[in-house]
């Protein structure tokens, strides 16, 4: 990868739930977690992949002569099909289809082209005291490209946040958190082994992270996102609480009931779709009234 440059899969203007104000959002590929509940799976792998969307397909096969490497081919029927595994991600099925059943996710792009699209609404950041939010995908992943993404948004003046999943080399990142206006950091579970299972890694590292990041950033928020049956119990969220309260420096934690429009990208991606459920309304305020009462701000 050139200097400079890194993989993007989605520049969402006009966000409002990413941080203060209104705000762009630049979601950057490449994730080392596979939460089973996440909504955007297509930020998992580093480098641009087709989406499949059999739903459009016409059985038109144009796809297939200009497949190389063999990711889609014709069936017996004279349609094609489509082997995600053997896929290089190249996207000239994606040009070839007429209806759109095959799309390419993600795209290599310069710091400049992204600051030529966030600096549109210039205007409006300053009005309602926004900016810019490096989302993903896990931003931290890609160190060198999101290190001059802030510097050139500090350099217009812009508010500049990071949503993360906590997953990465302290060491190497410190001096980014260092120059960001807000840091949104995700606590999924606190039991190890279930974290594990849910998400394909441990939490150490994350929580080392999240003690760190409130070291030097404070007014960080924890962000819980509430899955029913896995982490809305008790046992978990007070150990969350003691955690915060106890380890680190942050007493603002934000909850993102869980919500199933992930579900028709996973199937795009040959994915089996989660089967998760949010924590019913009742459930959720009895949750914010154990989260005050043990001393956080929960929004």
């Amino acid at each position: 990868m050139e200097q400079g440059k890194g993989y993007v899969f989605q520049i969402q203007r006009w966000s409002v739930h990413d941080g203060r104000g209104i705000r762009s959002t630049v979601f950057l590929k490449g994730c080392p977690l596979r939460c089973r509940w996440c909504a955007n799976p297509e930020s998992w792998r580093g480098v641009p992949e087709i989406a499949h969307f059999p739903e459009r397909c016409t059985r038109c096969a144009r796809c297939a002569p200009v497949c190389a490497s063999g990711a889609a081919v014709r069936d017996e029927a004279g349609g094609a099909i489509f082997a995600f595994e053997k896929c290089s991600g190249c996207g000239l099925c994606a040009e070839a289809c007429p209806r759109g059943a095959r799309r390419r996710i993600g795209s290599v792009q310069s710091v400049e082209e992204i600051m030529r699209t966030v600096k549109r609404d210039m205007i409006f950041y300053r009005e309602s005291g926004g900016g810019v939010t490096f989302s993903g995908g896990e931003p931290f992943a890609q160190p060198e490209f999101l290190r001059g993404l802030v510097s050139a948004c500090r350099d217009f003046g812009l508010d500049t946040g990071v949503e993360t999943c906590g997953y990465f080399d302290w060491d190497g990142v410190k001096d980014i958190v260092a120059r960001l206006d807000s840091v949104f950091v995700d606590v999924k579970l606190m039991d190890e082994e279930k974290h594990r299972r849910f998400t394909g890694v441990g939490n150490r590292r994350i929580l080392e992270n999240v003690v760190a990041i409130s070291r030097m950033r404070p007014e960080a928020v924890i962000r819980v996102p509430l899955i029913r049956g896995v982490n809305d119990d008790e046992t978990n969220l007070r150990d969350l609480a003691s955690f915060a309260m106890n380890r680190t420096r942050i007493r603002t934690m934000e909850l993102l009931p869980y919500h199933d429009l992930g579900a028709k990208k996973h199937e795009s991606r040959g994915l089996v779709p989660p089967r998760f459920d949010p924590p019913d309304q009742a459930k959720i305020s009895e949750i914010k009234r154990m989260l005050t009462g043990l001393g956080l701000s929960v929004c």
